[in-house]
């Protein structure tokens, strides 16, 4: 029965999760359809993208304190709950202020998921098969980004936008309601394996920690950066982070569009193509890792950052299909996977006893960041064009790969050393 409970935990789980990394893969392949149905300009869908990234960011960190002192199990179905509402709510809006508005509860309550779902992922799949479980639980966001783009086609080609957003708040609903029906037997799953050490949260899910006391443990640890070191290097870290994703999420949010408008391709035939990004940066993320491993995430950090500004400019330059197709797996291997040398790279510079709370505050940092990316890009192609906005957005990452090259000269010698 234990059994049977954790792997139902887990499957489940993993399945809110697929929805959950599917608030931010579907937007990008939905840009013309949206555009088309609200009349809006470039500007104001790519908006509605960074609304979506940045209400994740505001709740990412929540979610961990959320998680700490209620539990898991609870915040899960608080945030899978409110995702499935926000899905629902978009499809019936027809103002684009009541979509926008929408549109960053979904990035909202995404985020105050995102953190319980992983520690309970983790907790399930015991100390030994810690990496295993948050690899095979990764594995559902993957698959989202490389099926959003056949998802959406099939919807706006058959169906309509709205439909796509009713199927996935009714699936969504009803996973959660099913997770629910579980609730107390993953609780207590949830307790067995926190006492057995695995994670500091309060996995009994019985806190009654009130509104306030959880906005005190969310600014408790602003404190670390009284320490110069600390501040230093997690102001320098999340401008890496923010400006070399801020540069990929606005070109990723418009690839489709720019296939369509610049290049000529059919709507589905955009989408397909765009697909190939998330495949590629699957089946290289591991690969890049040991690279990182191998010859240090800095280094691996100044090539990547390199050749994603140059691929920026070769997707604008690209005449054939060809070029094309070798332009967008290439992005995949290297944009796409930016943030995990990064990511690797805070966690294991920054001080051990400040690890986690300074890992939490550059993700929020840094996601809030980079979330501004789609907007801008749009804000430009307004302005210039969308290739043109392209090859400018690329100015984060360059700037990105220039903060890394002046590490030495920027950071403390305790860090420049690793």
């Amino acid at each position: 029965m234990y059994q049977k409970t954790a792997g139902f935990a887990f499957t489940i789980n993993a399945l809110i999760f697929f929805f959950q990394a599917l608030t931010k893969s579907i937007y990008p392949p939905l840009i013309l359809p949206l555009r088309e149905a609200l009349g809006i300009d470039n500007a104001a869908v790519g908006f509605l993208v960074t609304l979506v990234f940045f209400g994740y960011a505001l709740a990412r960190y929540p979610s961990g304190v959320m998680a700490d002192k209620w539990g898991c199990t609870k915040t899960i179905i608080i945030g899978s709950l409110a995702m499935a509402v926000s899905f629902l709510a978009v499809a019936f809006s027809r103002s684009f202020f009541i979509i926008a508005l929408f549109t960053f509860l979904l990035g909202v309550s995404s985020g105050l998921y995102v953190t319980a779902g992983y520690t309970l992922a983790v907790l399930i799949g015991t100390k030994h098969r810690a990496s295993l479980a948050t690899a095979a639980f990764e594995s559902f966001g993957m698959v989202a980004g490389i099926i959003s783009p056949f998802l959406v086609s099939f919807f706006v080609l058959y169906l309509n936008w709205p439909c796509l957003f009713i199927v996935l708040g009714a699936a969504l609903f009803c996973i959660t309601l099913l997770f629910g029906s579980r609730q107390e037997m993953i609780q207590r799953l949830e307790q067995a394996r926190s006492i057995d050490g695995l994670s500091s949260y309060n996995a009994c899910g019985h806190s009654r920690v009130g509104f306030r006391e959880l906005f005190r443990e969310m600014i408790k640890p602003l404190g670390m950066l009284h320490d110069p070191f600390i501040k230093r290097f997690l102001i320098w870290s999340t401008l890496v982070g923010g400006l070399g994703a801020i540069s990929w999420t606005g070109v990723n949010a418009f690839i489709p569009t720019f296939l369509v408008e610049q290049k000529g391709y059919s709507f589905e035939s955009a989408n397909t193509m765009f697909a190939l990004i998330a495949v590629s940066g699957l089946t290289t993320k591991i690969a890049l890792g040991l690279l990182a491993d191998r010859f240090g995430s800095k280094r691996i950090m100044i090539v990547n950052l390199l050749l994603s500004v140059l691929f920026f400019y070769a997707l604008t330059l690209a005449g054939a299909h060809w070029q094309l197709l070798l332009i967008l797996i290439s992005l995949g291997a290297t944009s796409l996977n930016a943030n995990m040398l990064i990511n690797a790279y805070v966690l294991k510079s920054m001080p051990e006893q400040n690890r986690g709370a300074g890992f939490g505050l550059f993700c929020t940092a840094y996601t809030v960041i980079y979330s501004f990316g789609p907007y801008l890009t749009g804000l430009l192609s307004v302005a210039v064009g969308l290739s043109r906005a392209i090859q400018l957005s690329a100015a984060g990452a360059a700037a990105a790969l220039l903060l890394v090259l002046c590490s030495g000269r920027l950071l403390p010698l305790q860090i420049t050393a690793k």
